[in-house]
């Protein structure tokens, strides 16, 4: 795979662009800038693995030690630290037969190198996550939209046990959404068919509050009515009434989706309170749940369902203002009124050994929530295996600067389903999303933008540091090549003595002429 290779006249890092990733420029090499970059130079192609081989060399004076540290053997890590230095285009280490040191250069790019490196960490736990500025205290009143009039009854409950006036905002599930994506409340309660979240170009959090199944509303006089349990397709060609979801999907043809049945032909699509009207009349059928209040006139009866469908209700707070215990003790108390109220209304459900289990399931998932801890279904930390590197900026950096995937796999070489495939890895690994798709187009979201600016700054003193210290001795200017180009030659020459390489190699240059690098005496290799 090609990389965003960079020519630079004069210099890598000194003269001016005419080429990025294919793309030719103008004699200034103006094109219009991306969120957080300035117009200059690239990066130098120093990711995590170059800072490694850097502090392995300065933690270890003897090269063979380095070498066991990095996971290479002795003659591969002399070549990658000689690929280091022409591509940073600095002497970077001093070498003997087994010893080696940093130069004064190597030194300060390995300072500077793990400074920047922690700025990208905690500027991914700030705007991606949305971990690193958590609030530590709880709003006097916090703001909340509800898809369900329950939250109305534990606004005094919240104010007792929690501490916390609750301002609530009724409406549908897409209206909610629209109010926190918005930033007009600060936290929702809402039912979905998936994760909440990913409807949402913002920063969040989201707590579960109940594994909501589903169950049939039918009138007393209907022919199956006095059966303990009915089937979908058996409801095929009854009049349904439905609303939507947070996303405008319609619950009730969802619902016969995943069942592997088509929309019932007779599906009216409406808000929640006209549903609940029409199911009293008896006009149609509908599904009830034990999360949202459902119509309790003496001519309808509840039934389960043979699919057991269910859907998901959460609790989703913007985390940099409702702190994560008050997010979970909230969710556990919104948890607990919907399984009291459950028992209460449709106690009569309990007498089915599936409710039953379902009902000990929840009520013991929330015991072991109860002092308060981290809701199950908060954001995750990210693994620490896995955090952004230069590669991923570049990536990052590219769909932001030309507006789309297409043209950012056209400039950066690759193949559009590649730089998919890239970016779907780099979401899963850090459990947050990075593109916001829609029918125009793909386009970063709101906090990878703020990412990206936060750290304009930080690449911008990372290359200062690269700029004064070429300006004591800098080698040869380099063109960026293929990112694994050298780094596969050298897996070859593992796998050919029996040693064993990393599977990615770093970002390489190709020097554009001879470039000696400095040793105390020749190296063997």
């Amino acid at each position: 795979m090609a990389s965003d290779h960079v020519i630079y006249s004069g210099g890598q890092f000194g003269g001016t662009l005419l080429e990025r990733g294919g793309t030719l420029l103008d004699r200034k090499g103006k094109r219009d800038p991306e969120p957080g970059w300035s117009g200059g130079p690239e990066l130098p192609p120093f990711g995590r693995h170059e800072l490694s081989l850097l502090d392995a060399v300065g933690r270890c004076a003897d090269l063979a030690e380095a070498a066991r540290q990095v996971g290479c053997r002795h003659s591969t890590l002399e070549r990658r630290l000689d690929r280091l230095d022409r591509a940073v285009g600095l002497p970077l280490t001093l070498r003997s037969q087994h010893t080696a040191r940093l130069t004064s250069a190597g030194s300060r790019m390995l300072v500077a190198g793990r400074r920047f490196f922690r700025q990208i960490d905690l500027a991914v736990r700030t705007h991606i996550l949305g971990h690193g500025s958590e609030a530590a205290h709880a709003p006097e009143v916090l703001s909340i939209a509800s898809t369900a009039p329950l939250l109305e009854d534990v606004v005094e409950d919240a104010a007792a046990a929690l501490g916390v006036l609750l301002s609530v905002h009724r409406g549908a599930p897409q209206q909610v959404v629209r109010q926190l994506a918005g930033y007009h409340v600060d936290a929702a309660y809402t039912w979905s068919l998936g994760s909440p979240d990913h409807l949402l170009d913002r920063v969040t959090c989201t707590y579960g509050v109940l594994d909501d199944p589903l169950w049939a509303i039918l009138p007393r006089d209907h022919p199956l009515a006095g059966r303990e349990t009915v089937s979908l397709a058996e409801l095929q060609d009854e009049p349904w009434v439905s609303e939507t979801g947070p996303g405008s999907e319609v619950l009730v043809a969802r619902v016969f989706q995943s069942a592997g049945l088509p929309a019932p032909a007779r599906l009216q699509v409406t808000a929640a309170s006209v549903a609940r009207g029409m199911l009293t009349r008896g006009d149609a059928v509908g599904l009830g749940s034990p999360t949202h209040s459902a119509p309790l006139a003496p001519t309808l009866v509840r039934r389960s369902l043979v699919e057991r469908p269910r859907r998901t209700t959460s609790l989703v707070v913007d985390p940099t203002v409702v702190p994560r215990t008050l997010a979970a003790r909230l969710a556990a108390l919104l948890s607990e009124r919907c399984l009291r109220r459950f028992s209460e209304q449709h106690g009569d459900l309990l007498r089915e050994p599936w409710w039953r289990h379902w009902y000990a399931e929840q009520t013991g998932h929330r015991a072991g929530h109860a002092d308060g801890g981290r809701g199950e279904d908060a954001a995750p930390v990210p693994d620490e295996a896995r955090k952004l590197d230069i590669e991923d900026l570049h990536l990052l950096r590219a769909v932001a600067r030309h507006g789309s995937i297409n043209r950012a796999a056209a400039a950066l070489s690759i193949s559009q389903s590649a730089l998919t495939r890239r970016i779907h890895r780099l979401e899963d690994a850090l459990g947050a999303r990075l593109l916001l798709r829609s029918s125009r187009g793909t386009d970063l979201t709101g906090p990878t933008r703020r990412f990206l600016r936060q750290l304009t700054l930080s690449e911008a003193e990372f290359r200062d540091v690269v700029m004064v210290c070429r300006s004591t001795g800098p080698l040869p200017p380099v063109r960026w090549a293929g990112v694994r180009e050298a780094a596969g030659r050298d897996e070859a020459r593992e796998r050919d003595a029996g040693g064993a390489g990393p599977a990615d190699g770093p970002l390489t240059a190709v020097s554009a002429g001879p470039a000696p690098v400095a040793h105390c005496a020749p190296s063997a290799t």
